[in-house]
């Protein structure tokens, strides 16, 4: 008598399990080693025109000073400035006129091992968000709109190159060598300050600035113009990238403008 159950399929069993779960690991790990190869081919130059999102010509170069971030913070938001951030740090290198070009490029912790320490440093978050999530908005908002470009063409190059930048158009640099340091006495002229980075840098970055309870004038953010090669001074911007909600506004030219120190105590009043 032949068997009846001859033809019916058998139920995997827990080894074919392990084995199909160990290919979707190793199917997983490949496709994230092919990454950078396979979005530097989907950028072609006819996607380019197609989309519009490489027509960008400058940049913003954007850092913000921790000593005031916090003041003008919404009380939804916890604001603590850790001990290793003692500098200007970066808020965002953003191409002009265009945001989340790809939100099908997303960004592993591994795209940024080899940065991690000096992103955090150097581009850390002051709220209650771990700062890769920061690191992963910036990336999809801004980064992915400047990867067209060879030189930012990935996350660790596009990261990379704000570090360098950060560098390169050093404010506590600019701002120490002439003699501008943070207090909570003195206040400083708007020719002051952007006389200083215009000797710096040979270009008058966008000073912005909140107002704190006492109604003072607090210097917050520098946004520096770049063109595609880095260099400062680029004009060609069809549209603003400062969005109606930011606190953030331009310096008053004619007011006094307080450079506050950090104070991790009382981050939200840095001088009572």
């Amino acid at each position: 008598m032949s068997n009846v159950n001859s033809g019916a399929r058998s139920l995997p069993g827990s080894d074919d399990y392990k084995v199909m779960a160990l290919l979707c690991v190793l199917l997983l790990l490949w496709s994230c080693a092919l990454t950078d190869t396979v979005y530097k081919d989907f950028w072609k130059e006819e996607d380019k025109q197609k989309f519009g999102f490489c027509d960008w010509k400058c940049m913003l170069f954007v850092q913000l000073w921790p000593g005031s971030f916090c003041v003008f913070l919404e009380k939804r938001f916890d604001c603590m400035i850790p001990e290793y951030v003692n500098t200007w740090t970066i808020h965002g290198l953003w191409p002009s006129d265009v945001m989340n070009c790809c939100s099908c490029w997303h960004l592993f912790q591994s795209d940024l091992q080899n940065l991690e320490t000096q992103l955090s440093l150097y581009w850390p978050s002051f709220i209650n968000n771990a700062s890769f999530i920061f690191w992963k908005n910036e990336w999809h908002k801004h980064g992915s709109c400047a990867a067209c470009v060879e030189t930012l063409g990935s996350p660790s190059k596009y990261f990379g190159t704000a570090l360098k930048l950060h560098t390169f158009y050093s404010l506590d640099k600019a701002f120490q060598t002439a003699g501008i340091v943070p207090s909570c006495d003195r206040s400083y002229s708007y020719k002051d300050l952007s006389g200083t980075l215009l000797s710096a840098f040979r270009e008058f970055p966008e000073l912005q600035c909140v107002m704190d309870k006492e109604g003072h004038e607090v210097l917050v953010q520098v946004k520096i113009s770049l063109h595609r090669n880095f260099s400062a001074g680029c004009k060609d911007f069809q549209g603003a990238l400062n969005p109606s909600s930011s606190p953030y506004r331009p310096c008053n030219k004619t007011a006094n403008i307080y450079y506050f120190p950090i104070n991790r105590k009382t981050p939200r009043d840095p001088c009572p």
